[in-house]
């Protein structure tokens, strides 16, 4: 089922006053989310997927990635706690008959021990924490989904991480070049969770070995290379779309508000997205990490 991309016409004709735009609604936060991004990785994420697999979609979102693993796998189970996502992602996989989702946690997970042969966490990692971004309760949430991963697996079972460094944060994402200062420390704060030696030796004390990695060219949004991106920065709905904006403080919003307006003003928003897009080429938006679980454990 081809999906339907971002209409930027449709957007710059709205009225801010309309439905649909600037409220907290999960229905329209889910039907933004679905319409703004695209499935990131799939075929890094498919280079680790075996014939027969049965694979746990875990924080599958609107489900954009279990489509194209339900070719490969024999199984796929996608969990979100968002049940807009997840009515969504069931609408999307209508059509499959090795498809299914429910809404869960991945800090939780409803499945019995060894029950898949992987377990994917794309882009999930950093959103555990919600609002509260303190660096304790986002680390122990990540251990939990870690944890729960390595119970679901199958001996010598394989964990597939999909997430974004510091660097790629800082160079391939146009709309953080204009984030305050104030805000970088909480946002890498999250952000940088899996980078460095705390990450490292978790995944250690799990069982978990590194097997491979690659960084795909491509862009999690659909006109990630047209200006007019720019200007759907202000809308809240297509803000909702990355959890980056909600750490943002209200002061801080405003002056990312007031930078957008100043680059649409001035004429600088295509160097803006060229800039991004050159920071793409060199360093990815994200990285797939591939991990075995050691069968000895």
């Amino acid at each position: 089922m081809p999906r339907k991309p971002y209409n930027i016409e449709h957007y710059l004709k709205q009225d801010d006053n309309q439905a649909g735009y600037g409220d907290n609604n999960s229905d329209q936060s889910a039907a933004q989310y679905n319409q703004a991004r695209s499935p990131f990785g799939v075929k890094e994420i498919l280079g680790f997927v075996r014939p027969g697999d049965m694979v746990l979609d875990a924080g599958c979102g609107t489900g954009q990635h279990a489509r194209y693993l339900a070719e490969v796998a024999s199984k796929v189970v996608g969990i979100d706690t968002d049940s807009a996502r997840i009515a969504i992602a069931k609408e999307h996989c209508q059509d499959l008959d090795n498809a299914s989702f429910e809404v869960g946690s991945v800090t939780k997970l409803p499945f019995e021990d060894g029950s898949f042969d992987l377990v994917l966490l794309a882009q999930v990692l950093h959103h555990l924490g919600g609002e509260d971004v303190h660096s304790a309760s986002l680390t122990e949430q990540c251990e939990q989904a870690i944890g729960e991963a390595k119970r679901v697996l199958k001996p010598s079972g394989r964990l597939v991480i999909v997430t974004t460094s510091r660097e790629q944060r800082r160079k391939a994402y146009w709309h953080f070049n204009l984030f305050p200062e104030s805000a970088w420390e909480r946002l890498d704060s999250v952000w940088s969770l899996t980078e460095g030696l705390w990450f490292t030796s978790l995944m250690e004390k799990m069982g978990f070995t590194m097997t491979g990695n690659v960084t795909p060219a491509e862009s999690h949004w659909i006109e990630a290379q047209d200006e007019q991106m720019v200007r759907l920065s202000l809308d809240p709905g297509w803000r909702s779309t990355d959890v980056a904006f909600a750490l943002l403080t209200p002061a801080e919003m405003s002056q990312f508000v007031a930078q957008v307006e100043a680059v649409l003003g001035d004429g600088s928003a295509k160097e803006l997205i060229n800039g991004a897009i050159a920071g793409r080429a060199s360093h990815g938006e994200a990285t797939v990490y591939a991990y075995d679980l050691k069968s000895d454990l």
